[in-house]
């Protein structure tokens, strides 16, 4: 039985109705085409801050999987040089190593060997509140995210890690600061220089080193950095 001329309609609307080449699409057909290499996922680091006593607000990295500092040593050349005015942009008054503990006046080492650090900057008491403070860590997560790394990763905010107490700040720079580095922060950005006002002041003494700790151990902690 011979095929109809219905048939042979429905057969050249068929071919008729294959796709067409378009434009700007490449021939695969019989050519040789590159194997494409691996891309690696970016690594997405954490980014934390806390807030401490006398206007203190300390910003750290953390990697994807691990504990370590994410890496930073581009940005942290950046930030140290004065010219590039990257700091003052950042509001970043130092980049100090993180303390073990408020007991121990040592640095807080990570698996590579090298001490943890924070970001540190300083501001009125008033202003070292949660949104300003989250503000003030989004900026150094926007300037991680504008530089172009060895190898591919992101910065994002995780966590505000104040301590806090009836919505007060509680803590005192001798949970995360070394006393060499207190004392360096303390005469160059919240006391006109000079040891006394501070040794003076029973307050600003138990905002630093705590509620115990009395002028004369104090002033043993500030002696050689002063």
């Amino acid at each position: 039985m011979g095929t109809s001329s219905h048939t042979n309609s429905n057969n050249d609307k068929i071919v008729s109705a294959s796709p067409e080449k378009k434009v700007g699409r490449r021939i695969l057909t019989g050519v040789k085409l590159p194997f494409s290499p691996k891309v690696k996922s970016p690594s997405i680091n954490k980014v934390f801050v806390v807030g401490a006593q006398l206007g203190l607000i300390l910003i750290r990295t953390e990697r994807q999987k691990i504990k370590n500092d994410a890496f930073t040593n581009d940005a942290i050349r950046m930030i140290e040089d004065e010219e590039s005015d990257v700091a003052n942009r950042l509001n970043i008054i130092k980049i100090c190593t993180r303390r073990q503990s408020q007991m121990i006046d040592k640095s807080l080492l990570q698996s590579t060997g090298y001490a943890s650090l924070w970001f540190v900057a300083v501001t009125e008491e008033e202003n070292n509140t949660e949104s300003f403070r989250r503000n003030h860590a989004d900026k150094l997560i926007t300037f991680l995210n504008s530089l172009e790394w060895k190898f591919p990763q992101t910065f994002t905010f995780a966590e505000d890690e104040t301590k806090l107490s009836n919505d007060k700040i509680i803590g005192t720079w001798d949970m995360y600061l070394l006393n060499m580095d207190i004392a360096t922060i303390l005469k160059t950005y919240v006391y006109e220089g000079n040891p006394k006002h501070f040794l003076e002041d029973a307050e600003a003494i138990a905002a630093v080193f705590g509620n115990t700790c009395t002028k004369d151990q104090a002033k043993q902690y500030l002696a050689t950095h002063w």
